[in-house]
């Protein structure tokens, strides 16, 4: 070997390879090397995407958002009547369930007096 190879972190010597050779084992060697190489990378990311919980949440809350305005929006932006005929209805069950409930307590907090 001749003192202009460089050394290997090891201490010894290889030959460096010369990306020009014209060999056609080797072209398909790197070739090989390089699909590899980019697979890899491919599922790397693919990994780090699957654990980013905050980046999913995110993405899943604005996906979320997106099909909930689909529903109460029409074409031109503006509520559905269905949807606030829905809403309406909700707070009449809340303000009907809160009631009962103070109503409940009154009658059993006179009991005990």
């Amino acid at each position: 070997m001749s003192e202009s190879t460089p050394p290997t972190p090891d201490g010894g010597r290889h030959r460096q390879t010369d990306p020009t050779d014209d060999d056609p084992q080797v072209a398909a060697l790197q070739a090989d090397i390089d699909q590899a190489r980019e697979e890899l990378a491919e599922t790397v990311d693919q990994l780090h995407a699957k654990l980013d919980v905050k980046a999913r949440a995110s993405a899943s809350a604005q996906d979320t958002a997106a099909k909930a305005k689909e529903k109460v929006l029409d074409d031109q932006g503006k509520p559905r009547p269905e949807a606030l005929g829905a809403v309406v209805a909700g707070v009449l069950v809340v303000i009907v369930v809160v009631m009962l409930k103070r109503r409940s307590r009154r009658r059993t907090s006179s009991r005990w007096n």
